[in-house]
């Protein structure tokens, strides 16, 4: 009989159990390399960018819009312009269009009418924030005299590149003379000016403009006259029909 014969079954099973462990456990020198252990670093990220930085508020302190908060409210500003409402913006002035000079001899295509762009911060760049403000000046034709004489004395609307205005006018998409913008532009009705010589504050509107008030004051006294025309003739006919 051999040694194995010999052992109990409850030993044999207790010496595979223990060279079954030995096995799976390493020596100290089969042992990986030590885990390196990371500096605790600090990262220090920019502060997220504040969006509302940039834009104005919706209205400025003494209760004219913005650009911004015209355009906030863009479907209901245009509905109003469009039925007239004027409302007042205050706004530098960006750009001035000028017409490009035609060189002497040559049919050139006419330039555009009058217009400029404003915006809700000086020195702001870019036309992404910028509004289009036009039919702020109406030319009068050189050998047309009499309308000539008729505005002469009546001071120009004149903005300056960089200045701040406060501009009356109507917010629409689309003006009169076909100038079109799908965020909207203003219909120029007048501005504010400051009399440099007596301090007065004046509403200054375009001469030749249909809305200035000596053009409607014309059209007033033209419309009594014809009235009064149409009352003598009525008169007239009725004593006629009488006699």
């Amino acid at each position: 009989m051999t040694f194995a014969n010999r052992l109990k079954p409850p030993t044999l099973l207790a010496l595979a159990a223990a060279f079954a462990l030995g096995a799976c456990q390493k020596k100290p020198e089969q042992a990986g390399p030590p885990k390196e252990e990371l500096p605790n670093i600090k990262v220090e990220l920019p502060p997220s960018p504040d969006f509302n930085e940039a834009r104005a508020p919706e209205t400025w302190d003494d209760g004219d819009l913005s650009i911004y908060g015209l355009r906030r409210n863009l479907d209901e500003n245009v509905d109003k312009g469009d039925a007239g409402e004027m409302i007042t913006v205050k706004g530098y002035v960006q750009e001035i269009y000028i017409p490009p000079e035609c060189p002497e001899g040559e049919l050139c295509p006419p330039g555009k009418q009058a217009h400029f762009w404003i915006t809700d911060f000086e020195n702001e760049k870019g036309r992404k924030r910028a509004m289009m403000v036009v039919n702020y000046r109406f030319p009068i034709a050189e050998w047309d005299e009499d309308t000539q004489k008729m505005w002469e004395d009546q001071p120009e609307v004149v903005v300056e590149k960089g200045k701040q205005y406060r501009i009356k006018g109507k917010f629409v998409r689309s003006s009169a003379t076909g100038f079109t913008h799908d965020q909207g532009l203003l219909e120029f009705n007048s501005y504010e000016f400051t009399d440099p010589e007596s301090g007065e504050v004046k509403w200054i509107s375009p001469p030749n403009s249909d809305w200035h008030p000596l053009t409607v004051a014309a059209q007033d006294e033209a419309n009594k006259e014809m009235q009064e025309r149409m009352r003598k003739d009525a008169e007239a006919l009725k004593q006629k029909k009488g006699g």
